[in-house]
């Protein structure tokens, strides 16, 4: 494994290039979600609904390649709007007359859904509420009626209700099923266990180790879905459930095999499992494999046994549950929701008064800035600070361009529509990509439509859109500041807190009988996705400031660590005898209850 000391920015430039190559699915994802945001325009321009471009914004962020997924989310999104316009109207109703009081109302607003953001599986949903919440609360400032006001809370309604239905009934039709994107992760797992058999000296393979801190939480996600809505059942959803589960241990087996091992019996499995995924794919009967011809071969006994499951898709064992709770044990207790919820809020008010006290509204993009860009370390913040401003200036140059050259000739909005697809499907290529580039496409779409999504119609006016670039860079600094100077989140608390939550993990299976450990299959995929969340928060480690950044000694114990409780998971997967575990050190203290701040998050992907 590469040594923290290696050059970041090589490395950082590899993985750049490793995140942007095509995957199975990434161009119609892609080309769905430049779709979705030109349909929504035509319809927002035509009924004269505001703000297009955040309601574009919401899809390419919200957007996953499980169509049941994206319908269950369009549907979840529009109902807590819509109680949520209920809540604004009496809000209205109260403050109308009363700026102070509308203040405070966005300030309780914010806090309360941003606390559930960061306390809760709610996640950043709640923060598009709070987002929304005071977006509309700002502008009561400009208009002095009860009526309209009430008319423009509906109008924001609709802001949000177009692109979400649009992305619901286009999923409906046109989007990818769980069950196809299952059989592809179970190919996909194939062809990644083949490539690892085959070049065993790449032991830090970028697309191997990503798909194991994955874990199989995504999957189970899919398999919900799929059984909730009877997508498929019987057999096939047998093998679904089966396969799924048999293909990650695979991965964990071929994980485990050392390097030097014989080339021959490694191309021989490799041959296999290229086989097996190519039966998958074309949903054809899985071929046999031949167990007996690896039995004198002890070391490549765990990789056959998960092959020779997976290609008879046995039953699976009960294993030992995995805690997933909706709602963090520590709620109440940990101060960390706390602090997130009053340092964004605290960000997003500081901007509101900044563009209200130089009256220049057309920034007041710095507002929504502070909602979508705040994470729960001050690494991860600055690293997705980092994709805003990288975006935002290519978003921003896209729309200049667009501004100067395409819109003059465009005469309808069916000619921006076009215009739209084409931009918006090449920042989704990015946006679709890995947790380490994937807001930079978000940003670049968000920027480039903020640029040219101005009134009703095609619109070359370029003060307003230098405002709204001007606004995200002010957000930006205001979180930058706020974030690395209250209250700030190292990196190395995140990395201590997830140590400790594997070690527990670790303890509740070592405690089990070898049958049981062997079946827990989900429990040590959880282990594997807290290991890849440390090994993310030792990248990310580099993006906090100088003075709390964690040293290269510190950062290479970090890698140490995740190494260690890779190689003790392993052990106590695959081997009856179970090793010693670890006693507490500095970098393992007691586990503490999950929480589900912001930074949770970059673990799915990461």
């Amino acid at each position: 494994m590469a040594t923290i000391a290696e050059s970041a920015l090589r490395r950082k430039s590899h993985r750049l290039v490793d995140d942007l190559r095509p995957f199975p699915g990434r161009l119609r994802l892609s080309l769905s979600i430049g779709a979705i945001c030109a349909i929504s325009t035509v319809i927002s321009m035509m009924y004269h609904f505001p703000e297009a471009a955040i309601g574009c914004y919401l899809v390419i962020f919200l957007m996953r390649a499980n169509a049941a997924e994206n319908v269950v989310t369009g549907i979840g999104i529009i109902i807590a709007v819509s109680l949520v316009v209920v809540l604004l109207i009496g809000i209205i109703n109260l403050t109308i007359n009363h700026p102070p009081a509308q203040i405070a109302a966005i300030v309780i607003a914010s806090f309360i859904f941003l606390y559930l953001d960061s306390a809760t599986k709610a996640g950043e949903q709640a923060g598009i509420v709070a987002l929304v919440i005071a977006f509309v609360l700002t502008l009561l400032g400009n208009i002095p009626l009860g009526e309209i006001a009430t008319r423009a809370v509906l109008y924001a309604w609709a802001m949000v209700f177009v692109p979400m239905a649009v992305m619901a009934v286009y999923n409906l039709f046109f989007g990818i099923p769980p069950q196809k994107l299952l059989r592809q992760t179970i190919a996909e797992r194939l062809e990644l266990a083949a490539t690892r058999l085959e070049t065993p000296e790449a032991a830090d393979d970028l697309a191997f180790s990503d798909a194991l801190g994955e874990g199989m939480a995504e999957s189970d996600k899919r398999l919900l879905l799929t059984k909730l809505l009877n997508l498929v059942y019987g057999k096939d959803y047998e093998f679904l459930e089966r396969g799924q589960a048999h293909s990650y241990r695979l991965l964990l087996a071929v994980s485990a095999l050392p390097e030097d091992t014989d080339n021959e019996s490694r191309s021989a499995l490799a041959g296999f499992c290229r086989e097996m995924a190519e039966a998958v794919t074309a949903k054809q009967a899985l071929p046999a494999f031949d167990a007996q011809a690896f039995a004198g071969h002890a070391v490549f006994g765990d990789v056959a046994a998960a092959l020779d499951d997976l290609s008879h898709m046995a039953p699976l064992e009960k294993g030992a549950p995995v805690d997933d709770p909706a709602v963090s044990p520590d709620i109440f207790s940990n101060p960390v929701h706390l602090q997130f919820a009053l340092k964004t809020t605290l960000a997003a008010v500081t901007c509101f008064f900044i563009y209200t006290a130089i009256d220049w509204q057309g920034i007041h993009t710095a507002m929504i800035t502070c909602y979508v860009a705040a994470l729960g370390t001050t690494g991860d913040t600055v690293h997705k600070l980092v994709l805003r401003i990288t975006g935002c200036l290519i978003g921003a140059f896209f729309g200049l361009v667009a501004i100067l050259f395409v819109i003059p000739q465009l005469e309808s909005v069916g000619g921006l529509a076009f215009l739209i697809f084409g931009v918006v499907s090449l920042a989704a290529w990015v946006s679709t990509g890995n947790e380490r580039i994937s807001y930079g496409g978000v940003q670049i779409a968000l920027a480039f439509l903020l640029t040219v999504l101005q009134g009703f119609g095609p619109s070359t006016d370029l003060s307003a859109a230098s405002d709204r670039i001007i606004g995200i860079l002010l957000g930006n600094a205001v979180v930058y500041v706020i974030f690395t100077s209250i209250w700030p989140v190292s990196v190395g608390d995140e990395v201590k807190r997830r140590v400790g939550l594997a070690t527990a993990k670790l303890k509740q299976l070592a405690g089990l009988d070898f049958d049981t450990r062997r079946a827990s299959t989900a429990l040590v995929a959880s282990v594997q996705s807290d290991i890849g969340v440390i090994r993310n928060a030792v990248e990310m480690a580099s993006y906090e400031p100088r003075h709390m950044r964690p040293s290269l000694e510190a950062r290479e114990d970090y890698a140490g660590s995740a190494r260690a409780l890779n190689a003790l998971s392993l052990a106590l997967y695959f081997r009856p005898e179970p090793p010693p575990l670890p006693e507490p050190d500095p970098i393992t203290p007691a586990a503490e209850p999950a929480d589900f701040s912001r930074t949770a998050h970059t673990g799915e992907t990461s």
